[in-house]
């Protein structure tokens, strides 16, 4: 199975050990899933926002998805993306241009508003945009 991680559920994972984000890195390390994300999200994580609330030094995301055993795909170019531009958020058609061109079945996120409603779930099938918790309970 093909999972292609967002920053948003790579960086739950970072802040918290114990939640469904942390247990689906847990079930790429142990090889039950394929975890795939892009150097377009690793980017993301360490833009200064996110890195800042994270509290851990860049070493040490860099050093934590390292060991999470994720495949990180080159950065997806901006002629990746021009498919999917207005059809979904501009600052999201990454994910699913980076879930599409490496072939994944899902696309894990924890992106309420522009990603995880039905609408936008609809016109990407049959990729599956789904939360943590959801593939979790796939995985069942």
């Amino acid at each position: 199975m093909r999972v292609f991680f967002d920053a948003s559920v790579i960086i739950a994972a970072l802040l918290s050990p114990s939640g469904g984000s942390s247990q689906l890195l847990k079930y790429v390390k142990l090889g039950k899933i394929t975890g795939i994300t892009s150097q377009t999200v690793i980017e993301e994580i360490l833009e200064e926002d996110k890195f800042s609330r994270i509290k851990k030094s860049k070493r040490e995301i860099e050093q934590f998805i390292a060991e999470s055993r994720l495949i990180v795909r080159k950065p997806i170019s901006a002629g990746e993306i021009e498919p999917y531009q207005g059809l979904v958020d501009i600052e999201d058609a990454h994910l699913i241009a980076g879930a599409n061109l490496t072939r994944c079945r899902y696309l894990v996120t924890l992106d309420k508003k522009h990603l995880l409603r039905p609408d936008v779930q609809k016109k990407f099938l049959p990729l599956k945009i789904i939360s943590p918790g959801q593939l979790l309970e796939e995985l069942v």
